[in-house]
This record gives structure tokens, sequence and C-alpha cells, in this order.
């Protein structure tokens, strides 16, 4: 038997997680760190029962088969008493898994208890061990919590467990990131992982390495690469392109790398993420040995708020997280976090921390050259795989809400979606093409022309087949529609603007207010509501004479309307959340003809070829997927 690392327990807080330091700690008296000594003084008592600092009993019994583990810490100063505490399997299972609205205060609630282990320290001038075995089975999470007479001291703490040799399986891990002129983000993460992997003792030494893909080609490759970090200049080919590289400059390398772990370059992380992720893989049985690691995404704005970290497709295209949003400094959450089920049906994990055997990929390929935009996603249809998650594997994002950007969410969203859906059946074709109808009718209720016409360009885009796909630029088509993306300007500026261009609306427009009940309305609609939204009304098949003058207040993204003042108007200022910020809408009569006439051109052709446009896609996706067709692409040949 060999004693193997499972997890650190952290005792230092990075800047970013200040404002909630219950993600390591929760101490009730004075707490000093010390980065030279790297201990923690505290005096009271200091529970690590935490998102990062707990023992995820009930992941590690299931993934890699152990039974039991060992808390291993270093005290020095005065006496303290060390008890076990935790949440069982069964307590979690109960907890109702209820989102959070806008981050409301938690109804549901759980004591942590007692597991029976205490320990004491009967206090030294200098550091000693103390170790702490814990049984795993019918517990979610355990940790300690540690209650000093004084002054006590605590240093190199962390988890292991007694394995036989022969079951630590060989891995090599690459990391990929692709950036594109994301300093700010990347730099610091290469810093930090240098900082913490290339001296370390734990696992993962040796058998690490970073690969940076630099498709902005603004990072200083020679000066931040060396034995532990790479870094690759690479065409803008966006981030299933990066991601494509780093896969292939894994598969290639040397060092016989046996799994790829993909990252988001405008992300905050923490390399105990990725010793644990290497640790998991070393452990794991023979059920999960080709399973996917996923990182969860937890906020930056708020850190404590776990986002997703595990979502499925549904049969009409929609997307489903398999959690509720959790905060993770609370313990119900923590637990809860950890008995829910992600190995549903058609699951996928978001490339912003997806750990991927490359022995998946030489079977599976390589991702689809989408640019941006469901390649993740795709890439989890394909593969089919069993997913793993766990505390403390994660990494912090800016939060999605209000980021709608048309270019992106409607028409990469769309175009690619319907590839994903002809390439690998997994949902059903007939509701997506009426969601996205349904999404062009909104849009044009909404007079938001360019959207709409980002919508019919997606689907035009999908019926030219694959042969587009492989030809296209992706680069050049994301900056021209780009330019359709509504552009949001201070609500003043924007009222300023669209009073020069209709003078005779400005009265109008010096008097108007947004309506910021519009704006937050999150109230479940009436029958009446629903059936009046459905209705197939349009500003644009009434005469002028019909149609007010007096702007109404509409949020940018999309949506129906939800007020009846949107109706009769003929002028709209679409606002952010805050309404801060506005693009004001005027009717354009022609313009709604052309995308009119565009969409029921471009549905006539599918109607009559959509099989064979499906089928043309089924047949070219081994090429779009392999090495040789990546290398060109890339203009690695």
């Amino acid at each position: 038997m060999i004693d193997f690392k499972l997890a650190n327990v952290l005792l230092e807080l990075d800047d970013h997680l200040s404002c909630c330091p219950e993600i390591l700690y929760r101490n009730h008296g004075p707490v000093t760190y010390s980065p030279d000594l790297d201990e923690l003084s505290f005096e009271g008592s200091l529970d690590l029962l935490t998102y990062f600092n707990s023992l995820s009993c009930s992941k590690w019994e299931k993934y890699t088969g152990i039974d039991s583990a060992i808390l291993h810490l270093e005290l020095c100063g005065d006496a303290c008493r060390i008890e076990m505490q935790g949440v069982s399997t069964g307590a979690a299972k109960e907890l109702p898994m209820t989102p959070l609205k806008n981050l409301a205060p938690l109804e549901r609630s759980v004591k942590a208890v007692s597991t029976g282990i205490e320990r004491s320290f009967s206090g030294s001038e200098s550091f000693e061990p103390v170790e702490i075995d814990v049984e795993l089975n019918d517990w979610a999470v355990v940790g300690p919590v540690l209650v000093s007479t004084g002054q006590t001291r605590v240093r190199n703490a962390y988890w292991y467990a007694k394995v036989r040799k022969e079951n630590v399986r060989p891995v090599r891990l690459a990391l990929a990131t692709t950036t594109f002129k994301k300093e700010a983000y990347v730099i610091p993460n290469i810093d930090s992982i240098k900082a913490s992997l290339s001296s370390c003792s734990d696992p993962i030494s040796g058998n690490f390495h970073m690969f940076v893909v630099d498709n902005g080609r603004t990072l200083d490759a020679a000066a931040l690469s060396d034995e532990l970090v790479t870094v690759i200049p690479n065409k803008n080919v966006g981030g299933a392109g990066g991601f494509a590289r780093g896969m292939l400059a894994a598969l290639e390398d040397k060092s016989s790398f046996t799994h790829v772990l993909l990252m988001d370059d405008d992300v905050r992380m923490s390399p105990e993420s990725i010793k644990r992720t290497y640790n998991l893989l070393s452990l794991a049985c023979d059920e999960y040995r080709t399973a996917f690691v996923n990182g969860a995404m937890l906020q930056l704005g708020n850190p404590d708020i776990q986002y997703e970290d595990v979502a499925r497709v549904l049969d009409g295209g929609q997307y489903e997280r398999c959690k509720g949003t959790l905060r993770v400094t609370n313990l119900a959450d923590i637990a809860l976090n950890e008995v829910v089920n992600v190995e549903v049906p058609n699951a996928y994990g978001a490339w912003w921390y997806s750990c991927i055997p490359l022995d998946v990929v030489r079977e599976k390929g390589l991702p689809l050259p989408v640019f941006v935009r469901c390649d993740d996603v795709e890439y989890g249809m394909r593969c089919n795989p069993t997913y793993m998650c766990m505390n403390g594997i994660c990494v912090w994002h800016e939060a999605f809400d209000g980021r709608y950007r048309a270019a992106v969410d409607a028409y990469q969203y769309i175009r690619n979606f319907m590839v994903m859906m002809a390439c690998d059946d997994k949902s059903n074709e007939t509701v997506f093409f009426l969601r996205t109808e349904r999404m062009l009718v909104v849009a044009l209720r909404a007079m938001a022309y360019d959207m709409a016409d980002l919508i019919v360009t997606a689907f035009e885009d999908y019926l030219k087949g694959p042969d587009f796909l492989m030809s296209a630029n992706g680069e050049e088509i994301l900056k021209r529609n780009s330019l359709k993306n509504e552009k949001l300007l201070p609500l003043a500026n924007a009222l300023d603007v669209a009073a020069s261009e209709h003078p005779e609306l400005s009265k109008k427009l010096a008097r108007f207010e947004p309506d910021l009940k519009v704006l937050h309305d999150t109230r479940a609609s009436s029958l009446f509501m629903k059936v009046f939204r459905a209705l197939p009304y349009n500003r644009h098949l009434l005469p002028d004479a019909l149609l007010r003058s007096e702007p109404a207040t509409i949020f940018y993204g999309p949506g129906p309307a939800s007020s009846r003042d949107q109706m009769g108007t003929r002028v709209l200022v679409a606002c952010d959340r805050d309404g801060e910020n506005a693009h004001v809408r005027f009717i354009d009569r022609v313009r709604y003809q052309e995308l009119q006439n565009r969409w029921k051109k471009a549905k006539r052709h599918y109607r009559k070829n959509k099989d064979s446009i499906k089928r043309s896609y089924k047949r070219a996706m081994p090429t779009l997927t392999s090495v040789s067709f990546w290398k060109n692409y890339l203009g690695l040949d």
C-alpha cells in the first residue's frame, strides 16, 4: 500500500475570494495567514467543513472505490481539540433542489453533525503532525472543526488515502487554454500555475504541461514559455479552433499525455483544482476510466455562487443545468453539490474547464470548425461520456446575465446547433426549427431587425451545407455579424442620437423614462397574457394612423414583448436591465418585408432539401473533425 494525496487543505485566501472567506474556512476568532511560512494562525474555532477544504466522501468513494481517507494536519502553539463533522448522504439527498432567485436568502438549510471522531492536540512550541482516519461510507462531505484554547497555528494540511500501488493509473495531463487578447487573465493564470506546480510535491509533479494557444498573437511566447508552459501563436480560429490546436499539441507531444484539460482564457482559477483533477484521474476505478472531469463555473462578481458544472440538451434544443444555482459558502449547498446526479442523457460539460481522455479524442476526433458556440455541446453529444465533478474543481467566470450578443447568441447558436443536430441526431429538428421561427417572429415584433437578420442568415448558412463550414472564415463572419449587435449607449446619449435622426419625435423622446417594471418583471404570466403574446399580431401590418409615436420600454435581448404598451407604438427603447443604457428602434417596413421574403425562400429550400442537407453533414463529419483537416485549416501543413 502507498500513501496517495487526494486534496490539499487551502489556507491562503486569494484576493478575489476576500469577500467570502467561508469558501475556505469559517472562523470564530482572529485568523492570520503568513504567506512566507504558508501557515494559518487562529484563535477560537476554525471550521474547515467548506467547499474547498471538506472531503467529498461520496464522490471519492463513487469515482475511485476507496472507502477511507486520512486527514493530515501539522499544528503548533496552544492546545487544540479537533472534531470531525459532516453531512450524511441521506440528509443531503433530502435537501430541495430549488434555484436561487436573485441571490435571495436560501430556504434550504442543514446542520453539520459529528462523525464521532475527535482528536486532541496538547500544544507544542514546534509543529507536530496529527492524523485522523475517516470512513467515507454514508457521508456526503466531512471536515474538521478545530477549537483552540489560545492561539494555534496550522500548516501542511491535506487529505490522503492508502491505496494499492497497482491501482494508481499513469496519468500525464496537458492543459490547453485558448486566448484572444485576454492578457489580464491569462498571464496571472500562467504565473499562478508556475508558482504552484513547477516544484510541488503533489502527485502531479513532473506529469503536467500547459499549452497556451494565442489566437490573438499578442503574448510574448519566448518570455512566457519554459519547461512547464508553451505559448503557441495561432490563427484566430475561435474557441473551437484554439482548442483543436491545443488538442493537437497534446496528441503530438512526445510526453505521451493521457488527458487534455480545456480551460477558458477569461477565468480566475486555482491550481488546486488542477491537482485534484489529476488525483481523481489517477485513482479512477474502471467504471470511470474514460470519464470526463468537468469543473464548475463560479461567478467572478459573486465568487461563492456556482452557476453550473454539468448540463444537458433538451429535445427542443434548450440547455438545462443538472443543478440549480448554488451558494457554496452554504453547508447545505456544499453537500447538495455532491449528491445531485449529473450522469444524465445528453449531458455536456462546458469548456471553461473540461478534462478529456486523449484516447477519446483519437477515437471521436477533434471539434467541429464552428468558431464559437456549441463546440463543447456538440463534443459532448458526439462522445456521450460519463461526467465526474467535485467540490473544489472549478473556475471563476464573468456571469452571463445581460450579455446578449446577437452575432453569437443568435447566428452562431442557430447555425451551429443545426449542424450538431445533423451530425449527432441528439435533438428534435422539427421542434428546434419551430423555436427558431418563433425567435424570428419575436425579433420582428420587437423591431430588432439586425437580430432578425442574423437569425435568417444563420439558417441560410446552414442550408449551404458542409462545404461552407469547411471554407468559411469564422473570424470575418463574426466581425461582420458583430456590426449587427445593438450598440447600447448611455440612455441620454441614445435618446439624443434618436432625436437627431427623427427630429419630429424629439419632444416625445425627451420625456421618455424607462419602465423598470418591464425590464425586471419575473412574475409568472397569466393564461390571458400567454395567449395574448402568442397571437400573431404584427405592427408592420397596421397603417401608420393606428400606431402611436410614444416610445415604450423593451429589454434589448431576446424574448417576447411583456407589456401592452409595446404593441401600439412605432418607437421602442431597448434597455439593459438597469435602464441605464439603451438603443432606440424605429419601425422599418421595407426591412421587415425583405427579411420576411428571405425567410420564406430559405424555408422552402429547407423543406425540399433538409434530408439531403443532413446527410451531407453526416458524410462530412469524419473529415471536419480529422487531424488532417485541422492541420490544413490551421495552416500547419
